[in-house]
């Protein structure tokens, strides 16, 4: 049988939101201009590139003209989302509007395979008229189909660590109550009452 320490870590994995821990969502509008910022980002690394390989009448080229292309096009921005999100949990335009993506579950970073189905995720949210983008100003968590399909919430930076915190604490007093019961069956799991050296 395992010990109620054993226990905690699944316990903690239990999604935030039941436990009423109030989380900053990024909403829809921060998140189109994350989006936008990220998109100039791209385009000013990727024009030049484009531009050497095919010179300037690529900008206006209606189909791809070469593999240099799709690997410029297509790979390169899949490489710099993917090690953004893998390193920074966020893309360079989240970081600049103060967003981070975390797990929903565990408010931690997301694994390398969820952040891989968020990738793929964004397949899914575009290709239905946007919908599943659009999705993220309809959903209470501000979640996109993406973001449901991978486990993965975007809040804002400046509160990522006050509900960890908030999490954290609930782990902690989960643990507590469950030694308690143990050690007194029969009784209901509460657990031990805050010190307040106001009370003295």
């Amino acid at each position: 049988m395992e010990s109620a320490t054993q226990q905690a870590p699944n316990k903690g994995a239990e999604d935030a939101d039941s436990k009423n821990i109030p989380l900053a969502y990024a909403g829809f509008w921060i998140r189109v201009l994350a989006a936008i910022l990220d998109s100039i980002l791209l385009l000013m690394v990727m024009v030049p590139l484009l531009m050497v390989f095919y010179g300037p009448g690529v900008l206006f080229a209606t189909e791809s003209p070469g593999l240099v292309y799709d690997l410029i096009y297509y790979v390169l921005p899949l490489i710099a989302v993917m090690v953004f999100w893998q390193y920074r949990s966020a893309t360079p335009g989240k970081i600049m509007m103060g967003l981070v993506i975390v797990d929903a579950k565990t408010l931690g970073k997301p694994s390398f395979g969820k952040l891989v189905l968020r990738y793929i995720g964004y397949y899914v949210s575009t290709i239905p008229l946007l919908l599943g983008l659009i999705w993220v100003g309809i959903d209470k968590r501000k979640q996109g189909w993406h973001d449901k399909i991978a486990g993965t919430l975007v809040l804002k930076t400046d509160a990522k660590q006050q509900a960890q915190t908030a999490l954290e604490g609930n782990k902690v007093e989960n643990t507590a109550a469950d030694s308690v019961a143990q050690e007194q069956p029969g009784k209901p799991a509460t657990a031990p009452e805050k010190y307040d050296p106001w009370k003295e």
